[in-house]
């Protein structure tokens, strides 16, 4: 029960009813499996008893519909009916295969998602203390997981009606063995299960862990792959890997080997209690060869009934194993927002632009970091006007970031405001990103095309070509790339690496420029590069000077020694001062 009302509050309602219609679609199918099993007992009663034509009643009612002649002509006819309703069951089973993965894979996908668009959504003081591992294990292994249990659960459903169904038709050849096999296979499933979900669910929920921790570990070295190099740390981190590796594995081993016990005790428990009740009957002095058609019918049944029970069982240890991931989406992700709304749309920032025209006032800020009780400033006072460069500098640690993060949106203060033009930006957010240029200290490139890195996130086919080479020429990158063999086609290696550090500038600059922004915020942009570089990038800025608005986070001194207005981040404060 618990599972079905965590998976009921993470598929939307048009999931759910979908679920309805294979629940539907698999009683169909138990319903098939029964019929195809239930005509086995008269044809091999017709073949051992050839006075069944007349004295079986069973035969003798079926042959009322049938109207057939003679023992032969009803055995052909029930052969040939039975060999159509194994192929129409066959192809139905396979059609229900189809549907029921397709709507698993969509689903997965659609949650998948569903998942990413929320963390996309996420406030940026989300990301200050969430571990990345985390976000790729969610969207990606605990969606997978959620969806393997959910078809677990469909399978499972498929398995008992099934079951149910042979039992109940069972019930008319020998009670006795049909209640003996159910109480059987029904018991030792539940039971194996009761001893092995908690183990199997400590399984699931230490994978995740380690998962995670494998995760993190290849980021680590991915991202960081010169410090490794460089600290020749190779090891470390592959000692790391192997430590969680090891473990990760170790646990899928383990739950190959859980998994497998219910079946092979079904087995062994089944095959031993018929035995043991066909030598019961036979003590008792029943003839065997009276009792060859009611065996030939629990041995087709048995053929199906056993892998039915093992079934049954694998996939309540799978259930188990997967119930982790399930909990996780359903106690840390508020997916009913996307329930009742259109699960196809897509973020959307086409928000008009917000005026600027005059200028950016920062007033009474105050902000903390969530769960701190320091504020990185209290009750500031900033003013930018429009075509202005404005400095900021501060020691390390002041907030200064923290101050241009507010600004740009990114941080929501506990006090204050921040207004363009009078209009409060947190109001129109959408529309205040529309002014803003951002060039960070790390420019975040991806290992795509030139053209493409410059056009951040927009589709190729949508690029302004002419507009990338506009900035490139602004960003005094333009001879650089038209001397390139493939140009704008050029692709520069993940995080840019076949770049330059002042050439990933030049090109986040040329980012920060492409959609003609009012204000440009240049957050430590060139504390990271050399002297003589710094200054052939602050050339290149410099240029900007009172055709764009500049906000400028600098350690340097001489950084900002052409700005109009300076301010002091220190000790909670914003002032003006002098270079």
């Amino acid at each position: 029960m618990d599972v079905i009302k965590k998976l009921n509050k993470v598929l939307s309602k048009k999931q759910k009813g979908r679920v309805v219609i294979l629940i539907v679609m698999i009683v169909i199918s138990g319903l098939l499996e029964t019929l195809g099993v239930s005509m086995i007992l008269p044809i091999v009663t017709a073949i051992v008893q050839p006075d069944a034509f007349t004295e079986n009643q069973i035969i003798v009612v079926l042959n009322r519909y049938l109207h057939c002649k003679d023992i032969n002509e009803f055995m052909i006819f029930m052969i040939m009916a039975m060999i159509v309703i194994y192929i129409l069951k066959n192809a139905y089973m396979c059609f229900l295969f189809y549907v029921q993965n397709t709507f698993i894979s969509n689903s997965q996908y659609r949650i998948s998602r569903d998942l990413l668009q929320i963390y996309l959504n996420k406030p940026y003081e989300f990301y200050l203390n969430v571990n990345t591992s985390d976000i790729l294990r969610t969207v990606y292994s605990d969606t997978t997981g959620v969806f393997s249990l959910l078809l677990m659960c469909m399978q499972l459903i498929t398995e008992l009606v099934v079951g149910i169904f042979i039992c109940a038709s069972l019930m008319i050849v020998d009670p006795q063995m049909t209640i003996l096999i159910a109480v059987i296979l029904g018991g030792t499933t539940l039971i194996i299960n009761k001893f092995l979900k908690p183990r199997l669910q400590k399984i699931g929920a230490e994978s995740r862990e380690k998962q995670s921790l494998m995760y993190g570990n290849i980021i680590q070295v991915v991202t960081g792959m010169k410090d490794v190099k460089v600290f020749a740390k190779e090891g470390y981190f592959l000692e790391g890997y192997k430590k969680h590796g090891r473990r990760f594995y170790n646990l899928s081993r383990d739950y190959e080997v859980f998994s497998s016990i219910p079946r092979l005790l079904i087995e062994a428990i089944s095959i031993g209690s018929v035995l043991g009740y066909l030598a019961v009957m036979i003590v008792s002095g029943h003839d065997v060869t009276d009792m060859l058609p009611q065996l030939s019918a629990f041995a087709v049944a048995a053929s199906r009934l056993m892998p039915c029970a093992n079934r049954a069982s694998n996939y309540l240890a799978r259930i188990a194993y997967y119930k982790p991931n399930l909990d996780y989406v359903y106690e840390n992700v508020d997916m009913p927002q996307y329930s009742g709304s259109d699960r196809d749309a897509v973020i959307c920032r086409d928000e008009k632009p917000l005026t600027f025209q005059d200028k950016v006032e920062v007033k009474n800020l105050s902000f903390k970091y969530p769960n701190t009780e320091k504020y990185i400033v209290k009750d500031a006072e900033m003013e930018i006007e429009i075509g202005k460069s404005i400095g900021i500098v501060g020691p390390s640690g002041a907030g200064k970031t923290t101050v241009v993060d507010i600004i740009l949106g990114m941080l929501k203060p506990q006090q204050g405001e921040i207004l363009c033009d009078g209009q409060n930006v947190f109001d129109h957010y959408a529309g205040w990103l529309h002014n803003i240029g951002y060039i960070p200290q790390t420019i975040s490139l991806m290992d795509v095309s030139i053209r493409e890195n410059v056009a951040f996130g927009i589709e190729e086919k949508e690029i302004d070509e002419k507009r990338v080479w506009e900035v490139l020429e602004e960003a005094q990158m333009k001879q650089f790339v038209q001397e390139l063999p493939e140009g704008l086609d050029t692709k520069i290696g993940e995080r840019g690496v076949r770049l330059s550090g002042g050439q990933r500038q030049r090109l986040g600059i040329a980012r920060a420029l492409y959609h003609n922004p009012e204000l440009l915020i240049l957050d430590e942009a060139t504390s990271a590069l050399d002297n003589d570089t710094e200054a052939a990038i602050m050339e290149a800025i410099d240029n900007f000077h009172g055709k764009k608005t500049m906000l400028i986070i600098a350690h340097r001194l001489k950084t900002i020694e052409n700005c109009d207005l300076i301010y002091k981040v220190d000790e909670g404060k914003i002032t003006r001062t002098k270079v």
